[in-house]
């Protein structure tokens, strides 16, 4: 969740993942905040400006303290870092934030199939996306394979004082739920701020409240191969998440292949069946989150897997062919661009 420098200039040179189009206007209040390595845009309409700016400084502390708590890069200390190094076979206890978390994320890796796992920590260290320095060239097969023999969530015990790892290989990492389950945190709070008209988007990552203006919300959904385009559009009021993840924003081009972010925690490698995957869910970005992680692992045959799950999936696949689940939770307009 830690970025460079480098990085960070690089995520403000591009477009969010879900483009926010059509909610500017004379009552609306805008701020934005780096944190868990993206921007973080919050828009909150139909109140007066001071409150409004109370309320997102409290939702981006709270944010900011999720990134704290759960991050695995850096030199701040927490609980997830310390018990990625504790001794396989030793139970640990996780504060109770961490604990209800790491339950869902089990959950979710054990229903996708473990196209989701939360024990992907070697992994995603190796393959070093979100250190400070991106990488430029693939780790060698045989260190893929030592970080992949801990990402199999049979390798997690749950115990009865706690948790426990059965190997060194087997490290925690939230980063493909722990964003947006500081959107579903920030979100309490801008309610409990007494605001309950509102959008906050952490990079593709997106939950809206109530409307806007006494109109629908309007979110455009990034084309993931045309820059500035998008793929179609969503108008929404209520309590909705709509979270995507994509091979476009961390990648690189080594001898002519790609490489992105996501990776298959079967393989050790980045998955490459997808190109976009949206999950669409009710008033909660958390599942939405891991969700659109695992559909992309899974591409075409993981869009009825997430509708069964009571959630809405939009999937372009690597051949840029979109798919769709047969539950609409929003009806999605395709672009005529």
């Amino acid at each position: 969740m830690t970025l460079s420098v480098q990085q960070h200039r690089l995520s403000l040179s591009m477009a969010l993942c879900l483009l926010l189009a059509a909610c500017s206007g004379p009552q609306d209040v805008r701020e934005s905040r780096f944190i868990m390595g993206t921007l973080v845009q919050f828009t909150v309409a139909g109140v007066e400006k001071d409150k409004a700016l109370d309320a997102i400084r409290a939702a981006a502390d709270e944010m900011q303290r999720i990134e704290d708590d759960f991050t695995i890069y850096g030199t701040h200390a927490n609980a997830v870092k310390a018990f990625n190094a504790s001794t396989p076979g030793q139970t640990v206890s996780l504060p109770a934030g961490v604990d209800d978390l790491l339950r869902m994320a089990r959950d979710v890796a054990h229903q996708s199939g473990g196209a989701f796992s939360p024990v992907i920590g070697s992994l995603s260290l190796l393959w070093g996306f979100s250190l400070p320095e991106a990488p430029a060239s693939p780790p060698s097969d045989d260190a893929i394979a030592r970080a992949r023999s801990g990402s199999d969530i049979g390798k997690l015990v749950m115990a009865q004082a706690g948790w426990k790892r059965l190997s060194n290989q087997t490290m925690l990492d939230f980063g493909a739920i722990a964003k947006g389950y500081a959107i579903d945190r920030g979100i309490d709070v801008l309610k409990k701020h007494g605001i309950a008209n509102a959008i906050l988007d952490a990079g593709g990552d997106l939950r809206m409240i109530g409307d806007h203006q006494g109109k629908p919300w309007r979110i455009g959904l990034r084309h993931p191969r045309k820059p500035g385009a998008t793929l179609g559009w969503f108008e929404a009021s209520g309590d909705i998440s709509i979270v995507t993840s994509g091979d476009y924003e961390r990648f690189f081009i080594y001898q002519g292949r790609r490489y992105q972010h996501i990776l298959d925690p079967a393989t050790g490698m980045p998955a490459g069946l997808s190109s976009s995957a949206t999950v669409i869910t009710a008033a909660n970005a958390t599942l939405a989150d891991a969700w659109s992680t695992a559909l992309f692992v899974l591409g075409e045959k993981g869009v009825p897997l997430v509708g069964a799950q009571g959630m809405q999936a939009l999937l372009v696949d690597a051949d840029g062919v979109l798919h769709q689940s047969k539950l609409t939770l929003l009806p999605f307009h395709p672009s005529t661009q």
